[in-house]
């Protein structure tokens, strides 16, 4: 068959093919739901491998250069091992220190909203308010219609248990096979980019293979770069939260300053979430300072939002502050936190191509005008 022939009923077979997706577009979202529920372990355990790999590589290179100075030196396995699970325990380590800090001022804090409410109960019925408005309320309500509407919902509550209770344990098995998949790659990541690669090497063209090669090293050095910096920028994101609280007076400093670093990883969403619980424990101890509590709060955020974190993890992935701002919020919006998380090192991995290929287009034009000039 002649190449020109060969191509064109490559495109009639293409086309052919998305008509009738289109038009059986409910059965094939189906199929694809099908497939990535089923490959969704794989999906998860890659993400939690790229989490994974930043820490471990910095301290697998660390143990390198502490075992070069000395005689008998590791395999090479040995030390990933052993630096796999160094960053498990500094994993296990944070989430111990955020429980051992959290869980008491909670308890603390239920104690004391828990007094409160008894005050208030106490307040009440030591000065005989008249809760009359409370009984003409209650009076309307009619007990046998809401025990019958209650009866029949009960079908329909059992129902949604057993299907929340067989979510949980499908999420469970997806989230025990994603780690143990996350381990293997990066254990054994080395020999998963090989294969990888002669795969790609071996089935596509020389050209498309070379370039969707440089497109994942690249996206792979980004993205360590990324995380890097936004574990960087979480640090002191929470230093000048536990700063600005003490200085003016705000309570639970400390524990501010710990859950602002554990939620930054979460580019720009995260410290809005710390803030709604800085706020929540602020109220329950003295709730005249929830507005200073609220200032200081978005001020200190505003400042690293605008100034330090564009620089920190925009010059972490090469990627100017605006582009930054602009990535973060598109990924939000088409994927929520993964989306914020991934499109930041996405768009850096595109503008770094982008700027590439410019370069070697305006090259290639410079000497083209160059030539002409002698003709």
């Amino acid at each position: 068959m002649e190449p020109r022939t060969k191509q064109n009923l490559m495109v009639t077979v293409i086309g052919v093919s998305l008509f009738v997706a289109l038009m059986n577009l409910g059965t094939v979202l189906s199929y694809l739901g099908k497939v990535v529920s089923i490959v969704m372990p794989v999906i998860v355990g890659g993400i939690l491998a790229l989490f994974i790999h930043v820490p471990m590589k910095g301290i697998e290179n660390r143990l390198l250069k502490l075992f070069e100075r000395k005689k008998k030196c590791p395999s090479a396995t040995a030390i990933r091992v052993l630096s796999f699970i160094l960053t498990m325990l500094a994993v296990v380590l944070v989430i111990v220190l955020v429980v051992t800090l959290v869980g008491p001022e909670i308890v603390r804090s239920s104690k004391s909203l828990y007094d409160q409410i008894e005050a208030s109960i106490t307040y009440m019925n030591s000065h005989n308010i008249n809760a009359a408005w409370l009984e003409e309320l209650t009076a309307d309500i009619n007990m046998e219609q809401t025990l019958q509407n209650f009866s029949t919902q009960i079908d329909s509550m059992v129902t949604n248990v057993v299907g929340a209770l067989s979510s949980t344990v499908q999420g469970v098995i997806t989230a025990g096979f994603a780690f143990i998949i996350a381990i293997y790659l990066s254990l054994d990541g080395k020999r998963v980019r090989r294969h990888a690669t002669k795969l790609i090497t071996a089935y596509l063209k020389p050209t498309w293979s070379a370039r969707i090669l440089h497109v994942c090293r690249t996206f792979r050095r980004i993205f360590g770069n990324f995380l890097t910096g936004q574990c960087t920028e979480a640090v002191i994101l929470g230093i000048l939260m536990c700063i600005t609280f003490s200085i003016f007076k705000l309570p639970y400093g400390s524990l501010v300053g710990v859950l602002t670093a554990v939620c930054a990883i979460i580019p720009y969403v995260g410290a809005f979430i710390s803030s709604a619980v800085s706020i929540f424990l602020t109220l329950l101890v003295d709730p005249s300072l929830v507005i200073r509590c609220l200032i200081v709060y978005s001020v200190t955020q505003f400042v690293e939002n605008q100034f330090i974190y564009p620089r920190v993890v925009g010059g972490s992935v090469g990627l100017p502050p605006l582009y930054t701002l602009i990535a973060a919020m598109i990924g939000g919006k088409l994927f929520g936190i993964i989306g914020i998380i991934f499109f930041i090192p996405l768009a850096a991995v595109a503008v770094e191509l982008v700027k590439a290929d410019a370069a070697k287009r305006l090259h290639c034009n410079e000497n083209i005008l160059h030539n002409r000039r002698y003709l």
